[in-house]
């Protein structure tokens, strides 16, 4: 089970879900193609991406839905310029999170025995 937080908590922060030395990415979305210090192979199959999206609208669609159940109980007299505003940060957020949340799926792809290990 630590094994598992350990990987997610790796792989959220950018380092190599396997040992945790490594960056996993080379700009704000570029992905290295492996770990400079074990070797582990991030993207086996190519562009593998499609549970890092997932990840990321899941988790703003949730915040989005939250925000809003919040926006209409608490200001109910200032629902529009609420929305407004919620879209506002719920689209920044879905921007900014999407590349924690591509490191959460490296993390879990990794637990699932996906990626290769040269070291």
């Amino acid at each position: 089970m630590i094994r598992f937080f350990q990987a997610l908590l790796r792989g959220f922060f950018g380092r190599c879900p396997v040992c945790g030395r490594g960056r996993m990415f080379r700009s704000f979305y570029g992905l290295r193609e492996r770990c400079e210090y074990c070797g582990t192979e991030y993207e086996r199959t190519g562009n593998q991406s499609t549970g890092g999206m997932a990840i990321n609208l899941v988790v703003t669609i949730l915040l989005g839905f939250i925000g809003g159940i919040i926006l209409v109980l608490r200001w109910p007299d200032a629902v529009l310029p609420g929305l407004a505003l919620l879209i506002v940060v719920l689209t920044l957020f879905h921007i900014v999170f999407y590349r924690c949340a591509k490191g959460l799926w490296l993390g879990i792809t990794s637990l699932t025995g996906d990626m290769e290990h040269d070291g």
